[in-house]
Protein backbone atom coordinates (compact mmCIF):
# COMPACT_ATOMS: atom_id res chain seq x y z
CA UNK A 1 0.00 0.00 0.00
CA UNK A 2 1.15 3.34 -0.58
CA UNK A 3 1.88 5.33 2.02
CA UNK A 4 0.63 9.08 2.29
CA UNK A 5 2.74 12.08 1.82
CA UNK A 6 2.73 14.11 5.11
CA UNK A 7 4.09 17.86 5.22
CA UNK A 8 4.63 20.87 7.35
CA UNK A 9 3.31 24.15 6.23
CA UNK A 10 5.88 27.18 6.18
CA UNK A 11 6.11 30.79 5.15
CA UNK A 12 9.21 31.40 2.59
CA UNK A 13 10.83 34.80 4.45
CA UNK A 14 13.50 37.00 3.02
CA UNK A 15 16.15 37.76 5.66
CA UNK A 16 18.43 40.33 5.22
CA UNK A 17 21.87 41.15 6.93
CA UNK A 18 23.36 43.82 7.96
CA UNK A 19 26.71 45.48 8.40
CA UNK A 20 28.32 48.65 8.75
CA UNK A 21 31.28 48.16 6.69
CA UNK A 22 28.79 46.86 3.91
CA UNK A 23 28.47 48.87 0.73
CA UNK A 24 25.65 51.28 0.61
CA UNK A 25 24.05 49.99 -1.98
CA UNK A 26 24.74 46.04 -1.24
CA UNK A 27 23.69 42.99 -3.63
CA UNK A 28 20.17 42.08 -1.97
CA UNK A 29 17.74 39.09 -2.35
CA UNK A 30 14.27 40.08 -4.05
CA UNK A 31 11.48 38.38 -6.28
CA UNK A 32 11.11 35.16 -7.44
CA UNK A 33 13.79 34.66 -10.11
CA UNK A 34 16.79 35.56 -7.21
CA UNK A 35 15.01 32.97 -4.55
CA UNK A 36 15.11 30.59 -7.36
CA UNK A 37 18.58 31.06 -8.27
CA UNK A 38 19.64 30.55 -4.53
CA UNK A 39 17.37 27.08 -4.10
CA UNK A 40 19.38 25.55 -7.44
CA UNK A 41 22.84 27.13 -6.00
CA UNK A 42 22.00 25.48 -3.11
CA UNK A 43 22.81 22.36 -4.42
CA UNK A 44 26.25 22.70 -4.83
CA UNK A 45 28.39 20.29 -2.97
CA UNK A 46 30.35 23.37 -1.77
CA UNK A 47 27.46 24.47 0.45
CA UNK A 48 26.85 21.19 2.49
CA UNK A 49 27.30 21.39 6.06
CA UNK A 50 28.92 19.08 8.87
CA UNK A 51 26.89 18.87 12.44
CA UNK A 52 29.42 17.19 15.09
CA UNK A 53 27.17 15.64 18.27
CA UNK A 54 28.44 13.94 21.08
CA UNK A 55 28.08 10.40 19.40
CA UNK A 56 28.17 11.11 15.47
CA UNK A 57 29.11 13.14 12.46
CA UNK A 58 26.34 13.92 10.21
CA UNK A 59 26.51 16.19 6.72
CA UNK A 60 23.61 18.33 5.63
CA UNK A 61 23.02 18.75 1.95
CA UNK A 62 20.30 19.73 -0.28
CA UNK A 63 20.25 18.15 -4.04
CA UNK A 64 17.97 17.33 -6.39
CA UNK A 65 16.55 20.80 -7.65
CA UNK A 66 13.32 20.22 -10.25
CA UNK A 67 11.21 22.47 -11.50
CA UNK A 68 7.94 21.12 -11.61
CA UNK A 69 5.83 24.98 -12.68
CA UNK A 70 4.90 23.20 -16.43
CA UNK A 71 3.21 20.61 -14.28
CA UNK A 72 0.91 23.04 -11.88
CA UNK A 73 -0.31 25.33 -14.87
CA UNK A 74 -0.47 28.62 -13.08
CA UNK A 75 1.76 28.16 -10.09
CA UNK A 76 5.61 28.20 -9.46
CA UNK A 77 6.75 25.22 -7.70
CA UNK A 78 10.07 24.13 -6.73
CA UNK A 79 10.92 20.79 -5.85
CA UNK A 80 14.42 20.03 -3.58
CA UNK A 81 15.38 17.32 -0.98
CA UNK A 82 17.62 17.74 2.18
CA UNK A 83 19.50 15.09 2.94
CA UNK A 84 21.37 14.53 5.96
CA UNK A 85 23.81 11.70 6.02
CA UNK A 86 25.70 9.61 8.56
CA UNK A 87 29.31 10.09 8.26
CA UNK A 88 29.97 8.21 11.28
CA UNK A 89 28.38 7.07 14.43
CA UNK A 90 29.54 6.30 17.89
CA UNK A 91 28.12 2.53 19.41
CA UNK A 92 28.14 -1.29 20.12
CA UNK A 93 29.85 -3.67 18.03
CA UNK A 94 29.38 -7.25 18.29
CA UNK A 95 33.02 -9.08 18.02
CA UNK A 96 33.66 -12.92 18.43
CA UNK A 97 34.80 -12.38 21.64
CA UNK A 98 31.45 -9.97 22.73
CA UNK A 99 30.68 -6.59 22.41
CA UNK A 100 33.05 -3.55 22.19
CA UNK A 101 32.27 0.72 21.69
CA UNK A 102 33.20 1.51 18.64
CA UNK A 103 32.99 4.14 15.55
CA UNK A 104 31.19 3.28 12.30
CA UNK A 105 32.39 4.66 9.25
CA UNK A 106 30.79 4.44 5.81
CA UNK A 107 31.45 5.25 2.22
CA UNK A 108 28.81 6.36 0.61
CA UNK A 109 27.15 7.63 3.71
CA UNK A 110 23.52 6.55 4.31
CA UNK A 111 21.29 9.49 4.14
CA UNK A 112 17.87 10.05 5.29
CA UNK A 113 15.76 12.63 2.98
CA UNK A 114 13.12 15.22 3.10
CA UNK A 115 11.36 16.26 -0.01
CA UNK A 116 10.77 20.33 0.12
CA UNK A 117 8.16 22.11 -2.06
CA UNK A 118 8.30 25.66 -2.48
CA UNK A 119 5.31 27.24 -3.99
CA UNK A 120 6.54 30.62 -4.69
CA UNK A 121 3.49 32.01 -6.40
CA UNK A 122 2.37 31.94 -2.54
CA UNK A 123 5.69 31.94 -0.85
CA UNK A 124 4.54 29.13 1.08
CA UNK A 125 7.01 25.65 1.68
CA UNK A 126 5.51 22.15 2.33
CA UNK A 127 8.33 20.11 4.09
CA UNK A 128 7.48 16.31 3.98
CA UNK A 129 6.74 15.17 7.98
CA UNK A 130 9.28 12.37 8.32
CA UNK A 131 9.97 10.03 11.43
CA UNK A 132 13.68 10.32 10.64
CA UNK A 133 14.48 14.00 10.43
CA UNK A 134 11.31 15.87 11.71
CA UNK A 135 12.52 15.92 14.98
CA UNK A 136 15.74 17.23 14.41
CA UNK A 137 17.85 20.64 13.97
CA UNK A 138 16.70 20.27 9.75
CA UNK A 139 15.45 23.70 9.56
CA UNK A 140 18.84 25.03 11.40
CA UNK A 141 20.97 23.53 9.14
CA UNK A 142 19.13 24.52 5.53
CA UNK A 143 19.07 27.70 6.95
CA UNK A 144 22.80 27.43 6.94
CA UNK A 145 23.01 26.40 3.90
CA UNK A 146 20.94 28.63 2.34
CA UNK A 147 23.37 31.34 4.03
CA UNK A 148 26.23 29.44 2.70
CA UNK A 149 24.66 29.70 -1.16
CA UNK A 150 23.41 33.36 -0.72
CA UNK A 151 27.30 34.21 0.14
CA UNK A 152 28.73 32.80 -2.54
CA UNK A 153 26.66 34.93 -4.73
CA UNK A 154 27.68 37.83 -3.04
CA UNK A 155 24.22 38.45 -1.91
CA UNK A 156 23.73 40.55 1.64
CA UNK A 157 20.29 38.23 1.99
CA UNK A 158 18.91 35.11 2.68
CA UNK A 159 15.93 33.15 2.77
CA UNK A 160 14.30 31.30 6.07
CA UNK A 161 11.43 29.35 7.05
CA UNK A 162 9.52 30.10 9.60
CA UNK A 163 6.21 28.08 10.63
CA UNK A 164 3.01 28.99 9.25
CA UNK A 165 0.08 27.94 12.25
CA UNK A 166 -3.31 26.20 11.60
CA UNK A 167 -6.07 28.33 10.74
CA UNK A 168 -7.04 31.02 13.25
CA UNK A 169 -4.67 29.69 15.78
CA UNK A 170 -3.08 33.17 16.40
CA UNK A 171 -6.22 35.03 15.65
CA UNK A 172 -8.56 32.96 17.96
CA UNK A 173 -6.21 33.18 21.17
CA UNK A 174 -5.87 36.78 20.61
CA UNK A 175 -9.70 36.98 20.53
CA UNK A 176 -9.84 34.34 23.14
CA UNK A 177 -8.52 36.74 25.49
CA UNK A 178 -11.43 38.94 27.32
CA UNK A 179 -8.93 41.80 28.05
CA UNK A 180 -5.24 41.97 26.09
CA UNK A 181 -2.75 43.73 27.98
CA UNK A 182 -0.11 43.17 25.41
CA UNK A 183 1.03 41.32 22.78
CA UNK A 184 4.82 40.96 21.21
CA UNK A 185 5.00 39.90 17.55
CA UNK A 186 7.78 40.45 15.56
CA UNK A 187 6.45 40.68 11.63
CA UNK A 188 8.41 40.81 8.50
CA UNK A 189 6.85 42.74 5.29
CA UNK A 190 4.63 40.36 3.49
CA UNK A 191 5.33 39.21 0.36
CA UNK A 192 2.72 38.12 -1.93
CA UNK A 193 -0.26 37.34 0.12
CA UNK A 194 -1.98 40.73 0.97
CA UNK A 195 -5.99 41.19 2.35
CA UNK A 196 -8.03 43.78 3.91
CA UNK A 197 -6.45 43.36 7.13
CA UNK A 198 -3.23 43.18 6.22
CA UNK A 199 -2.73 45.79 3.92
CA UNK A 200 -2.55 48.56 5.63
CA UNK A 201 0.18 47.13 8.03
CA UNK A 202 2.42 46.92 4.90
CA UNK A 203 1.69 49.99 2.87
CA UNK A 204 3.00 51.49 6.61
CA UNK A 205 6.22 49.10 6.63
CA UNK A 206 6.75 49.34 2.82
CA UNK A 207 6.50 53.51 3.08
CA UNK A 208 8.50 53.08 6.07
CA UNK A 209 11.67 51.41 4.67
CA UNK A 210 11.04 48.80 7.30
CA UNK A 211 11.08 44.88 6.52
CA UNK A 212 10.90 43.67 9.93
CA UNK A 213 9.43 45.29 12.99
CA UNK A 214 9.55 43.85 16.37
CA UNK A 215 5.85 45.12 18.25
CA UNK A 216 5.16 45.33 21.83
CA UNK A 217 2.22 46.70 22.34
CA UNK A 218 0.67 47.13 25.93
CA UNK A 219 -2.54 48.74 27.03
CA UNK A 220 -3.56 47.98 30.94
CA UNK A 221 -7.49 48.75 29.95
CA UNK A 222 -6.88 46.26 26.81
CA UNK A 223 -5.96 46.51 23.20
CA UNK A 224 -8.49 47.19 20.51
CA UNK A 225 -9.68 44.00 19.16
CA UNK A 226 -11.58 45.61 16.24
CA UNK A 227 -10.59 44.06 12.66
CA UNK A 228 -9.89 47.64 11.87
CA UNK A 229 -7.02 48.45 14.62
CA UNK A 230 -3.67 47.57 14.05
CA UNK A 231 -2.99 44.86 16.75
CA UNK A 232 -5.92 42.37 14.69
CA UNK A 233 -3.88 43.21 11.88
CA UNK A 234 -0.59 41.94 13.28
CA UNK A 235 -2.01 38.99 14.53
CA UNK A 236 -3.50 37.93 10.89
CA UNK A 237 0.07 38.94 9.41
CA UNK A 238 1.67 36.87 11.92
CA UNK A 239 -0.97 33.77 11.20
CA UNK A 240 0.19 34.19 7.36
CA UNK A 241 3.73 33.00 8.66
CA UNK A 242 5.19 36.99 8.13
CA UNK A 243 6.80 36.68 11.27
CA UNK A 244 9.88 35.88 13.12
CA UNK A 245 9.38 33.29 16.79
CA UNK A 246 6.02 33.07 18.69
CA UNK A 247 3.42 35.61 19.12
CA UNK A 248 3.17 36.33 22.86
CA UNK A 249 0.03 37.74 24.15
CA UNK A 250 -0.97 38.66 28.15
CA UNK A 251 -4.26 39.53 29.47
CA UNK A 252 -7.50 38.16 31.33
CA UNK A 253 -8.89 34.82 30.16
CA UNK A 254 -12.13 33.07 31.73
CA UNK A 255 -11.04 36.03 34.83
CA UNK A 256 -7.76 35.32 35.29
CA UNK A 257 -4.29 37.04 34.09
CA UNK A 258 -2.37 34.47 31.79
CA UNK A 259 0.55 34.43 29.20
CA UNK A 260 0.27 32.06 26.46
CA UNK A 261 2.24 32.08 22.99
CA UNK A 262 1.09 31.03 19.38
CA UNK A 263 3.00 30.12 16.30
CA UNK A 264 5.64 27.71 16.79
CA UNK A 265 4.14 24.77 15.29
CA UNK A 266 3.17 24.50 11.63
CA UNK A 267 0.08 23.71 10.12
CA UNK A 268 0.08 20.11 8.85
CA UNK A 269 -1.20 18.47 5.15
CA UNK A 270 -1.57 15.08 4.48
CA UNK A 271 -2.11 13.50 0.52
CA UNK A 272 -2.79 10.33 0.52
CA UNK A 273 -0.62 7.45 -1.17
CA UNK A 274 1.81 9.91 -2.50
CA UNK A 275 4.72 9.51 -0.15
CA UNK A 276 6.75 7.27 -2.69
CA UNK A 277 5.83 9.25 -5.96
CA UNK A 278 6.87 12.31 -4.70
CA UNK A 279 10.60 10.78 -3.48
CA UNK A 280 11.20 9.89 -7.36
CA UNK A 281 9.49 12.77 -8.44
CA UNK A 282 12.42 12.98 -11.28
CA UNK A 283 11.77 9.61 -12.52
CA UNK A 284 8.31 10.17 -12.78
CA UNK A 285 8.30 13.88 -14.12
CA UNK A 286 7.06 13.11 -17.39
CA UNK A 287 3.45 11.55 -16.59
CA UNK A 288 0.03 11.80 -16.68
CA UNK A 289 0.13 10.99 -12.71
CA UNK A 290 2.75 13.75 -12.10
CA UNK A 291 0.05 15.98 -12.90
CA UNK A 292 -2.07 14.78 -10.87
CA UNK A 293 -0.34 14.33 -7.80
CA UNK A 294 0.89 17.88 -7.85
CA UNK A 295 -2.27 19.50 -8.31
CA UNK A 296 -3.28 16.98 -5.41
CA UNK A 297 -0.53 18.32 -3.13
CA UNK A 298 -0.77 22.37 -4.10
CA UNK A 299 -4.77 21.54 -3.28
CA UNK A 300 -4.01 20.65 -0.27
CA UNK A 301 -1.69 22.96 0.79
CA UNK A 302 -4.56 25.88 -0.04
CA UNK A 303 -6.72 23.87 2.55
CA UNK A 304 -4.47 23.99 4.79
CA UNK A 305 -3.94 27.57 4.43
CA UNK A 306 -6.62 29.31 2.09
CA UNK A 307 -6.22 32.50 1.47
CA UNK A 308 -7.75 34.75 3.70
CA UNK A 309 -10.73 36.91 2.29
CA UNK A 310 -13.22 37.41 4.33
Amino acid sequence: MSKRFSFDLFRLNIEDSSDLFIDKNPKRLRGDADIRKLLEVSCDAENDQIQNTRSAVFKWSVRSFVDLTELTGERELIHIVLARSVLEKDGMSVTDEGLTNSTSISYPPLASTIVCLFDLSRHLVAVEHTGDLSNTAWRDFLHKIFGSAARSLEWWSTIELEPVPTHNDIVELFLSFQRVTRMKVTLRIPNPELNRYTKSVYEDLKNSGIREITQDMKSPGGLSKSPDARPFASAVLAEQGYKKGDVTVEGVRNDTFEVAQSGHEAARGVVKGLRDFVRGINANLRTKEAKAAIAAICAEIDRVHPLREE
